[in-house]
């Protein structure tokens, strides 16, 4: 008894170090942090978002935002509140690649990408992302952060939110309304 008992214990010793070798290999799937910007809205006053050939710029003057070059739409406070809400927020949950060359098969590739640049007062980047869709999970999205080689899922389908269309983030304002204490002379 007092043999098989020796290599019972053995047996279970080499179990216990390959489950921890098992461990050790699935925490650097992980990533350190799930928040993938670390920065609060009020650190950013503009946007960039780029898709393929299209693009827009949206910047804060302190008070309000405004699309560059596009001075006829008003910025919907709605869509800029959601945005905020969920790309600011949004965490990574897990790895997919570790390898460039598989960039644009996860839809984050230089080219096949939606670029996003989030810039302070200075207009220095403070955080920037190439996202993509995920074809793994219609509920997520692909992103790239920075100059990472790594490719992570999200928590959230943001790449909708990244729209380069102008009257998706504003528009046509409602006409004045006429000042009701001047008098018509006849």
């Amino acid at each position: 008894m007092g043999n098989n008992m020796k290599w019972l214990l053995i047996a279970f010793g080499v179990l216990f170090v390959l489950f921890g070798i098992n461990k050790m290999k699935q925490n650097q799937l992980t990533s350190k942090s799930d928040q993938v910007f670390d920065i609060e809205r009020e650190d950013v006053f503009q946007i960039n978002i780029v898709q393929g050939n299209d693009s827009i710029s949206l910047s804060f003057n302190g008070e309000s935002w405004a699309i560059d070059e596009i001075d006829t739409l008003q910025v919907k406070d709605t869509t800029m509140d959601q945005f905020f809400e969920t790309v600011i927020n949004v965490k990574r949950t897990s790895l997919v690649s570790k390898n460039a060359e598989k960039w644009d098969k996860f839809n984050v590739g230089d080219s096949t990408g939606t670029h996003l640049v989030l810039k302070d007062y200075n207009s220095e980047p403070i955080a920037n992302a190439v996202v993509g869709r995920s074809s793994a999970d219609w509920s997520a999205s692909n992103i790239r952060i920075g100059k990472e080689v790594e490719v992570y899922q999200t928590n959230e389908n943001i790449i909708y939110q990244l729209d380069t269309s102008p009257t998706y983030w504003g528009e046509v304002p409602p006409p004045p309304k006429p000042d009701s204490t001047s008098v018509d002379s006849l």
